[in-house]
């Protein structure tokens, strides 16, 4: 088994000082991009939507049966409990 050098002198004979800069200069670019363009990005967007406007896409339409979804509703669910717990008495 080859016996490693352990200590600051084998990383600097070995060259890891520049890789280590030079991965350090990476990530500390990539994060400064993000960070960046995480600030940028609510004028981006306002500039944005000048040129492309929101539309609305949820639009309420009243529904044809009138306002009856809420007892819908209820009774489903009083028959779904009735169902699996038996009477209600």
């Amino acid at each position: 088994m080859p016996e490693y050098d352990i200590g600051i002198q084998s990383i600097i004979d070995g060259r890891g000082l520049p890789i280590a800069a030079a991965g350090m200069t990476i990530v500390f670019v990539a994060l400064s991009s993000i960070a960046t363009f995480i600030s940028v990005l609510p004028w981006l967007l306002r500039q944005l939507s000048k040129v492309v406007p929101e539309t609305d896409h949820h639009v309420s339409r009243p529904h044809p049966a009138g306002d009856n979804d809420a007892a819908a509703v209820a009774a489903a669910a009083a028959a779904y409990h009735i169902h699996r717990k038996g009477s209600p008495l």
